[in-house]
């Protein structure tokens, strides 16, 4: 009997032992949000993938494979990426949020083929809304099928008592009409240092360059309180679509920046803003009494130094080849780049300046130097940093300056880049991307919208590809491998933001701010290709196309 006891005794105890583990197991962790079987790209220093992660309470709680996470942790809220792509909350580290969305609301010249075209749009938008004044832009002589004198003198016949304002792409000129004119005060004897109005003879054309069109622009009227919250939330609501978590507003107002503000504090506005202020000391001793919510960074002040390349205001070391009167322009007396730099200085703010020409560059560079001393933390940045002769490239490096580029104007800007600089030397310097990155170790993205598309994605096939419109590679030596362009629109924009200790990499602590694609960059060809899934920030689903479903939870 004592021998047939031995297999049950042995069960019996069996059975006991598993009891008593389970008792004693850990209960699993409560998540709000997992994400799993999925490709997840961490962008951390050696560029790992994991399968699944976890959200609580905004922030990353877990990472690793799905079985982890899955046996960890315990959620009503999982979604099965089923091999999709999830990266680091893409951000845009130079565009004008607030400007696109004004934009919006305002007649779109992007598709026009000829000044006629042009005019011809004009005369629909006003039939259709009536305005009191007509406010365009998006118009490129470039890529018009019909080139040829761009002036004034029809709008003059069509529009004779309704100002017309006409900027082009880049936002650095405009056609205006006489009326337009009018408004501020400009005659045939107008002249004004960093800008310009172009003449036949000694006709006005009605085009302007730079400050020449910005005194008109000043004249326009002001949006009302609820166009501008209208103009940021159509704003926001196209980044998330693209898969934006965070943009940067670069050169705006006080008032906007506070409005965001306030749209945040009442959930209204969600995207996460870095707000570069213009460089008027009152309204920055303004901003920085003022204490902004968690979505929202003010701590840098946007400079001007010159113009732009396709207008000709940017400002050279030698002639443009298509114009050999002008060097282009800087936008003021070298005193004034000097004195907003000290007081950033004296406040601890970060310095950014427009530069696109070499010269500009160089003025620049060599003046932060001076300020900055040697390595710091203060991460000032050149804005576009276009055209940078390559012996002074090296200031990047040597004082920690952060080259802010836009590899969409690479593409878009081939053809005519080549005409404003032909086989000049300021070519060799010319969009450099990947040599700026070699220099100083990083380069951080953005579009600049509303001059380029917002789409993040478009960005990265820029700087991988270098293709041009007309499907040609510019300067293929320069064009960055994936890692980097990844690494330009999530570490290295977070970087440049003052935000990479919360996001620009997927770990854990870190904000759950997720841009979720198709499939993984590295494996298209094309913009085509990928499709964004879902836009997340801080744990917030605030964008889907539907592809990615949600788990049914079992009771």
């Amino acid at each position: 009997m004592q021998i047939h006891l031995k297999k049950p005794i042995v069960f019996i105890v069996s059975l006991a032992f598993i009891a008593l583990n389970s008792c004693t197991s850990e209960p699993k962790e409560s998540a709000d949000t997992i994400l799993f079987n999925g490709s997840i790209y961490t962008v951390d220093s050696a560029f790992s993938v994991q399968e699944a992660l976890a959200v609580k309470n905004g922030r990353i709680v877990g990472i690793g494979t799905t079985d982890e996470i899955l046996d960890r942790f315990e959620s009503m809220q999982k979604y099965n990426l089923d091999g999709q792509a999830v990266y680091p909350g893409f951000i845009d580290a130079h565009s004008h949020f607030f400007g696109y969305g004004k934009n919006l609301q305002e007649l779109d010249l992007k598709k026009a083929t000829s000044l006629e075209d042009m005019i011809n749009r004009t005369v629909a938008y006003a039939q259709q809304t009536n305005p009191s004044v007509i406010i365009g832009r998006g118009w490129n002589e470039e890529n018009w099928a019909i080139k040829g004198n761009i002036s004034k003198f029809k709008l003059d016949l069509l529009f004779p008592n309704t100002p017309v304002f006409l900027q082009r792409v880049d936002g650095h000129a405009a056609l205006c009409n006489q009326a337009a004119l009018d408004l501020a005060g400009i005659d045939q004897n107008f002249t004004i240092q960093g800008g310009r109005a172009e003449r036949m003879g000694t006709v006005l054309t009605g085009l302007l360059v730079d400050k020449a069109a910005d005194l008109v622009k000043d004249q326009l009227p002001a949006l009302s309180l609820s166009q501008q919250v209208k103009a940021l939330k159509d704003a926001e609501k196209n980044c998330l679509a693209v898969g934006l978590t965070s943009v940067c507003d670069a050169g705006q107002e006080a008032d906007i920046i506070l409005l965001m503000d306030s749209l945040h504090r009442t959930g209204e506005l969600k995207i996460k803003v870095y707000a570069m202020s213009n460089p008027d000391t009152n309204d920055v001793d303004q901003l920085l009494k003022h204490k902004f919510n968690d979505r929202l960074i003010m701590r840098s002040v946007k400079l001007y130094a010159d113009g732009s390349l396709g207008s000709r205001g940017a400002l050279l070391k030698q002639p443009y080849c298509d114009d050999s009167t002008t060097y282009g322009l800087l936008q003021n007396d070298v005193s004034y780049y000097e004195a907003l730099i000290d007081y950033c200085k004296r406040h601890n703010l970060q310095v950014n300046t427009h530069c696109i020409g070499d010269s500009a560059n160089k003025l620049l560079l060599e003046m932060y130097a001076r300020h900055l001393g040697g390595k710091n933390n203060l991460r000032w940045r050149i804005e576009h940093a276009q055209v940078v002769d390559p012996n002074d490239q090296h200031w990047f490096a040597d004082f920690n300056i952060i080259p802010s580029i836009q590899p969409t104007h690479a593409t878009s800007d081939a053809l005519m880049a080549q005409d404003r600089l032909c086989n000049s030397p300021s070519m060799e310097g010319a969009y450099a991307y990947r040599s700026l990155m070699e220099s100083c170790g990083m380069v951080a993205f953005g579009t600049d919208f509303p001059v380029e598309d917002i789409d993040p994605v478009a960005t990265y096939f820029s700087a991988v590809n270098r293709k041009d419109r007309l499907g040609n590679v510019f300067k293929a030596k320069e064009a960055l491998m994936p890692k980097d362009a990844i690494r330009g629109l999530t570490q290295w924009a977070a970087y440049a933001n003052f935000t990479d200790d919360q996001t620009g990499t997927l770990r854990v602590g870190n904000r759950a701010d997720f841009t979720i694609l198709s499939d993984h960059l590295g494996n298209a060809f094309e913009r085509s290709q990928i499709k964004v899934s879902m836009t997340i920030i801080n744990g917030e689903v605030l964008y889907t196309n539907g592809s990615v479903d949600l788990e049914p939870v079992n009771h």
